[in-house]
């Protein structure tokens, strides 16, 4: 008689699966809807002044950061490999199209606008690389194995932009950088997740147009002591509208004739509030791209004392997890096989994590004292050329010692 526990030791029957396939980009070519009544895609966010400054600032923040391969010796001195083929394609031109700029400012507005960026790997017959070339997120569509273990992505041709290659493309040849993920093959897109908050956004953007178009005023009515036809009244609408609707018109004195009287609409508080209901949302989709609100040009919360701590932790909280996706996608895709663990891509962020010249001098000064840098290296921090001979070697002050030698020292002075 089976028992219960035979029911466990029984392996499941699994049954045959189909690859699935995950498209990232699909959203983009038909608008989404949502509650605040705005269709919502990638363009049409970008005409939300607070998300095109998002999206700037994180990408060319980024873009304007040196990145190096550095290789590191059996003491784990590090060097920069400045004539490396791979150093030069990264960190100078990785493709024909792009330089190295224009490369990872492509990489982050598509991560902040799609969750994804693609880059398919041109390698000579040796297998290294010689051209990384952007792909855009809506060509590009993932297909992953029914066991979970192999991951190949398909290509469809630009009409707009030609690919070196269309079709099945091997995991290998391709760099893929993930944003926010929740199945770990694609990342999810922050306009997608979104779209209810920026539909919101659109809808204010809208109603604040038509509110000063119309002499930021809601209207009111004419009222005429006889009946008017239809025609009439139509032709009297557009005639008042031309003349007194739009800011342009707005205190123009009216001249009703024929005992016709006009009478205003009052405006609701909550309309006459939009204002503060639209700084709310740019405060909104400040968070939804973690930038703090001084650096797209909101300086309501910042202060002469808090700007470089807010700048900092734009740094830390923002910055540095986009960075090291990168990195990683590079040193796993890029990086000879027998090259791993000594050679490696990094970002010098340096000088996102300065602070003002008084806060940097007695950092630096701090560090070569108690020995952890040489003069030579608190220069090259600061993007100065080496002086070379003493300024090399690293110091510290005579009078410092271990705290078990301190009582053999004094035994001696005695």
């Amino acid at each position: 008689m089976a028992s219960i526990l035979d029911f466990f030791r029984t392996k499941p029957q699994v049954k045959p699966q189909e690859e699935r396939f995950y498209g990232t980009g699909v959203y983009n070519t038909s608008l989404m809807g949502n509650a605040s009544g705005q269709p919502v895609d990638k363009l049409r966010s970008l005409q939300l002044s607070s998300v095109w400054s998002c999206v700037r600032v994180i990408s060319e923040t980024i873009a304007s950061l040196p990145i190096s391969l550095y290789e590191k010796d059996s003491t784990d001195k590090r060097y920069i490999l400045s004539s490396n083929p791979l150093h030069l394609l990264v960190g100078e031109q990785p493709s024909t199209l792009y330089n190295s700029f224009n490369f990872f400012e492509k990489a982050l507005v598509d991560l902040c606008l799609d969750g994804n960026f693609y880059a398919y790997i041109e390698r000579n017959n040796g297998g290294l690389p010689t051209q990384i070339i952007p792909i855009q997120c809506d060509d590009v569509t993932v297909y992953v194995s029914p066991d979970g273990r192999e991951v190949y992505y398909q290509i469809e041709q630009n009409e707009t932009i030609p690919y070196p290659i269309t079709g099945k493309v091997n995991s290998d040849n391709m760099l893929h950088i993930r944003g926010l993920s929740c199945d770990g093959v694609v990342g999810k897109s922050p306009i997608q997740t979104h779209a209810q908050s920026l539909g919101v956004s659109l809808s204010i953007e809208q109603f604040a147009g038509s509110f000063f178009k119309n002499g930021s005023s809601l209207g009111g009515i004419l009222k005429h002591p006889g009946t008017l036809k239809p025609e009439t009244a139509k032709r009297l609408r557009a005639s008042w509208n031309e003349t007194y609707s739009g800011s342009i018109n707005a205190g123009k004195t009216a001249i009703l004739e024929e005992g016709m009287e006009f009478q205003s609409k009052t405006i609701p508080n909550n309309q006459a509030q939009f204002l503060e209901t639209r700084q709310y949302q740019v405060s909104d989709i400040a968070r939804i791209f973690r930038v703090p609100n001084h650096l797209i040009n909101d300086l309501s919360d910042a202060s002469y004392n808090n700007v470089e701590s807010m700048q900092i932790d734009f740094a830390v909280h923002t910055i540095t997890p986009w960075i090291k996706r990168i990195e990683m996608c590079l040193n796993q895709k890029l990086i000879p096989f027998n090259k791993k663990g000594t050679q490696y891509f990094k970002f010098n962020m340096n000088a996102l994590l300065r602070g003002d010249s008084k806060s940097r001098a007695d950092y630096y000064r701090t560090l070569v004292n108690i020995g952890v840098m040489s003069p030579d290296e608190v220069r090259q921090h600061e993007d100065l050329n080496s002086m070379g001979g003493e300024s090399e070697k690293v110091y510290m002050q005579s009078n410092m010692m271990p705290l078990d030698k301190l009582g053999e020292s004094t035994k001696r002075e005695i």
